[in-house]
């Protein structure tokens, strides 16, 4: 009789998030390996990145929109949504009762956020354009010139 092999872990599609979350994760893990390639010469490993990441308060992703829908929402518990303030040096966001700014998601965790790239990385790298344009989106972000699209498959 023949047994199955289980697999570890989650299974796949089981947590489908939206491409833009996994787009954030990969430019923001890309921006700390770039700045700190920048700043010491050295390109950290892709986990020191998600522990500096995490160590400077993790990835909140905001939710926007009418506040006060959004209140309601939360106080039915359809969705229920973190909710933060900017901090009084207004360089944070701080965990608030009665903050203004709702996350959908929170990273706080060191291993999460590597597994999150992974996948986003999985992505970026199954198709070139993608990985293209969120790299401009990074260069973006540190004020450089976009990078033109060259080669088969990217024109057009």
């Amino acid at each position: 009789m023949a047994t199955a092999q289980r697999r570890r872990g989650r299974p796949p599609g089981s947590a489908v998030r939206h491409p833009d979350f996994y787009s954030e994760v990969w430019i923001t893990v890309r921006l700390f390996l770039i700045r700190s390639r920048i700043g010491t010469g050295k390109t950290p490993s892709i986990t020191q990145a998600c522990m500096g990441i995490i160590a400077q308060g993790g990835m909140i992703s905001a939710v926007g929109g009418n506040v006060e829908s959004l209140v309601a929402a939360n106080n039915q518990k359809k969705k229920r949504r973190s909710r933060f303030e900017i901090n009084s040096t207004g360089a944070a966001l701080e965990p608030s009762a009665t903050g203004s700014i709702f996350a959908s998601e929170s990273i706080t965790n060191a291993r999460s956020l590597q597994n999150r790239y992974n996948e986003a990385n999985r992505i970026a790298n199954s198709d070139r354009r993608v990985r293209l344009a969120w790299m401009n989106l990074c260069r973006q972000r540190l004020g450089w010139p976009p990078k033109r699209a060259w080669g088969p498959g990217l024109r057009g």
